[in-house]
């Protein structure tokens, strides 16, 4: 008795044969539907002696889909799976010329999420398919990241370039400057000192001044009142005024002027770490560096060690 389903078995094993457009063979295979489009099953089967076929939801006409399936067959179960859930087993989705890299993440992403969301991992089918999905979508960012070092290595290479030129001249001006800055302020702070000292002279023996004055007065009225009510009142000593301020250059651009300049340090480092302990950013900065220590081997009080099996 002649087997219809033959040649499929032959090409399901692997078996090289002739394939003729005229001649369409029973059996289950897959094709696409357009250039790119997803893997959709085919069943042809013979039904009151003439072959007919299913191409995925659909009847078709063997001899139409023939030479799209015919170099694909596939396990009776995978086509029964691929007609009842979309798509066949362990399948990732379609892999087009057409799509761009972005689409074609985003194409899996959204087929991992729809996927996911009307199945569940229950079987080695399911675990397979799952498994696959993750293949694809962390090859596809790995390809990503290929392109995106490709496309920014230029400029990179190009910055570091431009840096190794002008970095050294912008520090070396800088550093100069700094280095006059330093000198001016040593100079700046002694005048701007002896400026202070200059003007609380003046202040003393203006006070001075109105208190021996005052003083005179007050004697002068107490030998003759009358006589001293004709003389006038001491004047007053000068108002507090601010001392001016240093200032050096300006020929050749802006002026240096001394300029009021607030910094911290600790000097209680407990004290200063009981303060901000519950900080985010102490506690990020406390977990980043206790995590790298007990990584390297180290014994670090306040970690544990978590061991968890996940998928890779």
């Amino acid at each position: 008795m002649t087997d219809a389903y033959q040649f499929w078995r032959d090409a399901l094993a692997g078996k090289e044969q002739p394939i003729s457009a005229d001649h369409p063979q029973p059996g289950y295979y897959k094709a696409r539907k357009g250039k790119g489009g997803p893997w959709t099953p085919v069943a042809i089967w013979e039904k009151d002696g003439a072959l007919v076929a299913r191409f995925g939801p659909e009847m078709a006409n063997p001899l139409d889909i023939w030479t799209w399936c015919s170099g694909n067959p596939v396990a009776k179960e995978d086509a029964k799976h691929a007609f009842e859930k979309g798509t066949f087993p362990g399948e990732i989705g379609h892999n087009s010329g057409d799509l761009s890299l972005a689409d074609e993440i985003a194409d899996a992403a959204k087929q991992a999420a729809e996927w996911l969301a009307k199945s569940k991992i229950d079987g080695k089918v399911a675990a397979d398919t799952a498994a696959n999905m993750r293949t694809r979508l962390l090859d596809l960012g790995k390809k990503a990241e290929a392109e995106r070092e490709e496309k920014v290595r230029p400029h990179l290479d190009g910055q570091k370039a431009v840096n190794a030129k002008y970095k050294p001249l912008v520090d070396a001006a800088t550093s100069a400057a700094n280095t006059l800055r330093d000198a001016l302020t040593v100079w700046m702070r002694a005048e701007q000192a002896k400026l202070d000292a200059e003007l609380a002279a003046k202040r003393k023996a203006e006070a001075d001044r109105y208190a021996k004055e005052q003083a005179e007065r007050a004697a002068k009225m107490a030998a003759d009142p009358i006589a001293a009510l004709t003389d006038p009142e001491p004047e007053l000593p000068m108002a507090p005024i601010e001392p001016p301020k240093v200032q050096a250059g300006g020929q050749a651009g802006r002026k240096a002027h001394m300029r009021t300049q607030v910094r911290f340090e600790i000097n209680d480092y407990a004290a200063a770490l009981a303060h901000v302990k519950d900080h985010k950013d102490v506690i990020a900065a406390v977990e980043k560096a206790c995590v790298a220590m007990a990584k390297a081997g180290a014994t670090v009080p306040g970690i544990k060690r978590i061991e968890e099996r996940v998928a890779a």
